[in-house]
């Protein structure tokens, strides 16, 4: 008989708890900078985490975990769930040009780093 393996609700797949996935263009150290504009949105507009529970139907106990917990990495939708009941979009916008045919081989070289350094500390 097979072993089960744990998949804490993602299907087929574990999670990995406590790993902190580094991106090569978004990066943070503590908590997602979402978590931060947020919560600037909630107080310039004169809201406690109650009334945004009320008005977006996030529930206390995530928006506790954002704003005084362990949260690190908030789920997009439950962001703009928020974001959304105080009126605000969260917008996918161009901030500098991109030249693909010299950034490539810069990825390419950042993910070979990358898997160098993880398989230096495995050993």
């Amino acid at each position: 008989m097979a072993k089960k393996t744990k998949t804490n609700g993602h299907a087929g797949m574990g999670h990995n708890r406590g790993v902190l996935r580094l991106y090569r263009s978004y990066n943070y150290v503590d908590k997602d900078p979402a978590i931060d504009k947020l919560r600037t949105a909630m107080k310039d507009e004169g809201l406690d985490a109650k009334k945004l529970h009320v008005l977006s139907n996030v529930s206390p106990s995530t928006l506790d975990g954002w704003f005084n917990g362990k949260t690190r990495s908030p789920q997009h939708r439950t962001l703009a769930a928020a974001a959304g009941a105080m009126g605000f979009d969260w917008e996918l916008q161009r901030s500098k040009k991109i030249d693909y045919q010299s950034e490539l081989p810069r990825a390419v070289r950042w993910h070979e780093r990358r898997e160098t350094d993880r398989n230096q500390q495995k050993k």
